[in-house]
């Protein structure tokens, strides 16, 4: 399978995953919609274990690198995202917290050595410009202080790249790696989400628990691709195509959400912007 549409496919899973989470935030928290993300995952990772031959498998100081993934993404980076999601919306937060190819770079030039091409570098600009122009210019709650929650996840969700990529170089079971992170973020994530909350109670409720269930597996699915792509190419090629959720959401947010999201010319402009960059990114071989 071609490394575009690899790279491309967890870009997909984490739209659906975000949108879901929009439709189910109606009724409940961001908390309680980490909580369930997070437990689905461990589920969707736990009942792929029958498939990994652990004759292979054998401890490994790169379960560590799985282990830091889990809790720097999804644990911290959810939080932040679900958080920024409702405060301002999916189509406002989705660009902004796509601007992660620039941390997943900077990490990626820090720790792993990689040293990308000057088109790499523009490609990678061009996609920031655009998912950031896709933010919502008039809601004055997509400026100030509202920024920091999704540039926040951002940050984390480029940090977990490197982590994945760095255990990647010692396991080549990608679902055992999925089940480590979803260990350390099942085991930590409920902590965090409590403590930032000032431990208020998870709210459930039919409604948004099925909308939450969805998203949790649709994460999971894009973690799972995701680790594929990191172990295809390099965290500076992956993370701007990654970066192009924004797009997907723009078509899922009409069909799932309706009236609720609302899509302005200034976010189409910005996905057409995004296209471009990726279209630099790609254009090396």
């Amino acid at each position: 399978m071609p490394f575009e549409l690899v790279a491309l496919s967890p870009a997909v899973f984490f739209a659906l995953s975000s949108t879901m989470t929009r439709r189910g935030l109606d009724g409940s928290t961001p908390h309680t919609a980490s909580l369930v993300v997070l437990i689905m995952q461990l589920v969707f990772f736990s009942s792929c274990l029958v498939a990994v031959d652990f004759s292979r498998i054998s401890v490994s100081v790169y379960w560590l690198a799985f282990l830091a993934a889990g809790i720097s993404s999804p644990a911290l980076s959810l939080l932040f995202l679900f958080r920024s999601i409702q405060r301002i919306g999916v189509a406002s937060t989705s660009p902004i917290a796509n601007i992660h190819p620039i941390f997943g770079a900077f990490w990626a030039f820090l720790v792993l050595g990689e040293r990308p091409p000057g088109v790499v570098w523009l490609g990678i600009l061009v996609v920031a410009g655009g998912v950031y122009f896709m933010s919502s210019g008039g809601n004055p709650l997509a400026r100030g202080r509202a920024l920091l929650l999704p540039l926040t996840s951002a940050a984390f969700f480029g940090l977990a790249h490197t982590f994945r990529k760095v255990g990647l170089g010692g396991m080549e079971s990608l679902v055992f790696g999925g089940f480590l992170q979803s260990v350390s973020a099942c085991a930590l994530g409920p902590l965090f989400l409590k403590a930032s909350t000032g431990w208020r109670p998870f709210v459930f409720n039919k409604a948004s628990l099925g909308s939450f269930v969805l998203a949790g597996l649709a994460m999971a699915a894009a973690q799972l691709t995701l680790m594929a792509a990191l172990s295809m190419g390099d965290v500076s090629r992956v993370s701007p195509l990654v970066a192009t959720a924004p797009l997907f959401v723009l078509a899922l947010a009409p069909l799932i959400l309706g009236r609720r999201e609302r899509i302005t010319p200034r976010i189409v402009f910005g996905a057409l912007i995004t296209v471009a960059g990726v279209i630099l990114v790609t254009s090396l071989r």
